[in-house]
């Protein structure tokens, strides 16, 4: 009880002190310099509430609302004056139509290639290393779900004109089973003490084994807009340009407990804890920006505030995290600073991009703001005509009264009637019905507006054909120019979101791989994870220098350009007068380099298996059928024949030698009368 007594004096601030204005010079801090807690609440208390304001001051969280009503068709339910007969309620998924078409698009645009951005290493790196480096990024954008955050962010934007997302790094130690086979022998004891083991082979006895795996890995997640507050003078969609961004978040305490582990958060015990959660209940956690119309409540989940299970350890408590170039401030329940220290990353780590840009300002327009009044005015035409259809098929009737003079107002409703004066007692009120022709028409026209704004062209996206007596599909010229048009409205979308969310993240990804990750666990993922042999050293994968460009619309067709053009520089490169003149500079090909620039360029991920070490009886088998062994070979054979053909000369000339030097001594003999020493008597 006495340490938490002593918690709450130190951290623990009474409920509304972060109001109270900063008033001393001892409560600010220069960037460099730390700041109290207390300054530190009323830093983050204060700009929320102005941020809150102005949003709501502006009409955002209403807009938002009529937005996603727009996105959703729901047209609320009317009923004829008078009656509890319902009227035409069809909505019209305009507004859906055009972001369903438009998403896939885009994201066909992002990740048409795997992976879907390049490396280009600067002067001082190798490009082997930029090679590893962009492996070792693309297993992190799968690990971190890259693809799927960048789609529920894309529709956002789509949606309601802006996207915003949040890149972060986390460090956990996972706990894994693995499955291994008993020892492979068995003890047999013996009568005397003691035992051998006897080989025993194919058991099929499992063991379980439980591993620890430190994981660290970047994360990366869209935002809510509700979740988000920025800072109000923000003149720029780019939302790293402001002073600062607030995320709201609702953790549980077991949330909470888990970052005891990470550097920088100040978790109070566990018993202070459970306190917050109780004083939580008595005054639950309010978000105003995520106050929601009862109208399409079948859609939506519960507000991330109220509690969902009456499990305690799983109610939300409220976590305001500020974020500014310096520094980062995480308040729990408006009153307690469990996180005041510099930023790690020097950046605000959010990221944001729009369908649309409003000059000085940082929302943009998105789909429901350009075509949602097209949307609301074919529903009023559809439901009018509808309406109108079934006061045809459900006429008024007159009827004979006592006097012609109306009591009330009248209305029209199907099967209503009229009193009125005249000898022909009951009969059907007599109307003139809407030309289908006329309302086929205008909701044509209204689909072609809608089509210009958002570049969702029935042709190149919606895969429909243009509507109306258009004649731009009666040559290819008019088909191109079409899709042409449409295709560059839509890359330009994708161009700013490179620009400022996809190529900044993957440099935020490489910057944090050099914070966090160690040489050990860089190699593990290149060599257990990813398959590569990678032989240099992992602190120049860190400390390289790259350039990241996403491989989207022009870039792609650039990459396109580059493998079409391979066949062209093998066969010049290779060539017998290029090889010639490069070696008598003291230059040469570097055959291994073009191997590598053909799988870089073509896709395959197979290139170390495809290209592998060459086994000691390859290496002597090419040695020996070089050119120069053959050669050697040839020259060895050569002498061989010569020497051959030198030792049966000699043998001959020793041989005539000899008969030659016999004959001379048998004519000396005959010559001195030496009969006897011939033979001869």
């Amino acid at each position: 009880m006495a340490l938490l007594e002593e918690f709450a004096s130190k951290h623990l601030f009474p409920q509304g002190q972060g109001f109270e204005l900063i008033t001393q010079p001892s409560e600010l801090g220069w960037p460099d310099e730390d700041i109290p807690d207390e300054t530190a609440l009323k830093i983050v208390a204060q700009d929320k509430a102005l941020a809150v304001a102005w949003t709501q001051t502006k009409g955002w969280v209403l807009e938002w609302e009529r937005q996603a009503r727009l996105y959703l068709f729901k047209v609320p339910v009317r009923f004829w004056d008078g009656t509890n007969v319902p009227r035409s309620a069809l909505g019209m998924p305009l507004v859906y139509e055009h972001v369903e078409s438009v998403l896939p698009q885009l994201m066909s645009a992002i990740f048409g290639d795997d992976p879907p951005f390049m490396t280009r290493p600067r002067p001082s790196t190798s490009m082997d290393t930029a090679r590893a480096n962009s492996a070792l990024l693309q297993w992190e954008l799968k690990q971190a779900k890259v693809k799927q955050e960048v789609r529920l962010g894309l529709k956002y934007m789509a949606i309601h004109g802006t996207g915003i997302w949040k890149w972060g790094w986390t460090s956990y130690n996972r706990e894994r089973t693995i499955y291994t086979r008993k020892a492979p022998y068995k003890f047999l004891p013996l009568p005397g003490g003691g035992g051998v083991r006897l080989s025993q082979k194919g058991t099929n006895d499992i063991v379980p084994q439980k591993i620890n795996d430190e994981i660290n890995i970047p994360t990366f997640e869209h935002r809510n807009l509700r979740h988000i507050l920025v800072d109000p003078s923000l003149r720029t969609s780019d939302i790293r340009q402001g002073k600062y961004v607030i995320d709201l978040q609702y953790p549980t305490i077991l949330d909470l407990d888990k970052l005891r582990d990470f550097e920088g958060y100040n978790i109070p015990p566990r018993s202070e804890l459970i306190q917050l959660l109780f004083q939580a209940e008595e005054v639950p956690p309010q978000n105003p920006l995520e106050v929601r119309s009862l109208l399409f409540q079948e859609f939506q989940s519960m507000p991330r505030q109220q509690k969902s299970t009456m499990d305690k350890t799983q109610q939300p408590l409220e976590l305001t995290e500020y974020w500014s170039k310096d520094r980062v401030f995480t308040v729990l329940q408006g009153k307690l600073v469990i996180r005041n220290e510099k930023n790690p990353f020097g950046v605000i780590p959010f990221l944001s991009s729009t369908m649309a840009d409003v000059l000085d300002a940082f929302y943009g327009l998105g789909i429901a703001n350009t075509i949602g009044n097209e949307q609301r005015m074919q529903q009023g035409v559809m439901n009018g005509y509808l309406d109108d259809f079934s006061l045809n098929l459900n006429g008024m009737f007159t009827r004979i009264r006592g006097s012609n003079v109306q009591t009330q107002q009248l209305r029209m409703r199907p099967g209503g009637i009229i009193d009125q004066d005249q000898k022909d007692g009951i009969g059907v009120l007599a109307r003139q019905p809407l030309m289908t022709g006329d309302v086929q028409s205008v909701l044509s026209a209204s689909d072609s507006r809608s089509a210009r704004r958002t570049a969702a062209s029935e042709t190149s996206v919606q895969g429909a054909m243009p509507s109306g007596n258009s004649s731009v599909t009666r040559t290819a010229t008019g088909v191109n120019s079409l899709s042409s048009g449409t295709g560059t409205r839509l890359q330009a979308i994708v161009e700013q979101f490179s620009t400022q969310v996809f190529e900044p993240m993957l440099e935020n990804f490489h910057k944090m791989n050099a914070l966090y990750l160690r040489p050990d666990q860089i190699n593990r993922i290149l060599t257990k994870e990813l398959g590569i042999a990678y032989q240099g050293d992992t602190l120049n994968l860190i400390n390289g220098q790259y350039d990241f460009d996403m491989l989207a619309g022009s870039r792609l067709q650039a990459k396109n350009a580059m493998k079409q053009s391979l066949p062209l520089l093998y066969q010049f490169l290779l060539t017998e007068p290029v090889l010639d003149s490069l070696k008598a500079n003291g230059k040469k090909v570097n055959v291994a380099e073009l191997v590598k620039m053909t799988f870089d360029v073509s896709g395959w991920p197979n290139m170390n298996d495809i290209i592998v070490d060459m086994t000691p009886e390859d290496q002597q088998q090419a040695q020996a059928n070089s050119p120069a062994a053959i050669q050697q070979a040839q020259l060895g054979h050569t002498a061989q024949l010569e020497s051959i053909k030198t030792q049966g000369k000699a043998q001959l000339l020793t041989q005539d030698n000899e008969d030659r030097t016999g004959r001379e001594v048998i004519r000396e003999l005959l010559r001195n009368g030496d009969k006897s020493a011939l033979g001869l008597s």
